[in-house]
């Protein structure tokens, strides 16, 4: 079995420059705190900060940088089999390409992490129609019509993304009756409404997006050329990456290479100290 540590990328929080420099590696961060607490793991070549994926197997395996001034002597809180030492801590240091220079490291059960915050928005983009959201047509409004519904968004030119608005009921269950579809493109909604009237008999929202589906995909491919890329992902018509490190500038320089939203930085595993 497999856990996933904090990380899917360094950047650098000074690099500028063209649209190819978008995540140059840091040659430096200044001093840096884990946003929550980060497995250390030592198999004999030397401690080394989890990145990615765990393998929790006994004892547990990962790949990741190299942490230097650690002396597990000053971190009883850790477990040890096989010949490996590991455990979690919200570790301080300074931050490069390859190394983490760790100057404290709380233990897990004494580190502040603050609670992970849910920024996902099911909600529907649409106003209320005029006498309130309404299924049209029972009989096309089944589970069936709707997963025809959705292949059929799929195929619509300039699609982006759709998603479920189940939040106008308290107990959804999951009827094709009680939800929302929503659909997203680039082109003209009322176009795709009317396509998607042809399967579709329950409460709609058709609305527009800047970037389809094949451009997101395009500029997720762009990111995987970057240094030290290990993952990035599609979800509600943005591309969100994952990064070790940023202090707003890299974010900035996403915004105005793909456009405010595009691409969306969240779980940094550092922050800036001080």
């Amino acid at each position: 079995m497999w856990r996933y540590g904090w990380v899917l990328l360094l950047v650098a929080a000074s690099a500028c420059g063209n649209n190819d420099q978008v995540l140059d590696p840091a040659a430096g961060s200044g001093t840096v705190r884990s946003t929550g607490t980060v497995t250390v793991l030592d198999d004999g070549g030397g401690p080394q900060l989890c990145l990615g994926a765990i393998q929790e197997s006994m004892p547990p395996q990962c790949e990741g940088l190299e942490v230097t001034g650690w002396d597990w002597a000053d971190h009883p809180e850790h477990e040890e089999a096989g010949g490996t030492r590991w455990g979690d801590f919200q570790v301080t240091g300074t931050l490069d390409d390859t190394t983490f220079a760790v100057t404290e490291a709380v233990p897990a059960d004494d580190a502040s992490v603050p609670p992970a915050e849910e920024v996902v928005d099911f909600s529907s983009p649409c106003p209320e129609p005029e006498g309130g959201w309404k299924v049209i047509d029972p009989e096309r409004t089944t589970m069936e019509t709707q997963d025809a519904t959705v292949s059929a968004a799929h195929r619509l030119p300039g699609f982006t993304d759709l998603w479920l608005d189940q939040t106008r009921v308290a107990q959804p269950m999951n009827d094709p009756r009680k939800l929302i579809l929503n659909v997203r493109v680039t082109g003209d909604p009322a176009a795709a409404e009317k396509e998607l009237r042809k399967t579709w008999g329950g409460m709609l929202c058709v609305s527009r997006a800047t970037v389809s589906k094949e451009e997101l995909a395009d500029i997720q491919d762009e990111l995987e050329d970057q240094p030290h890329y290990l993952g990035s992902g599609l979800s509600r018509g943005v591309v969100h990456l994952r990064v070790l490190l940023d202090d707003g500038s890299l974010q900035q320089r996403l915004d105005e290479t793909y456009g405010k939203g595009t691409v969306i930085l969240e779980s940094a595993l550092f922050e800036p100290v001080g």
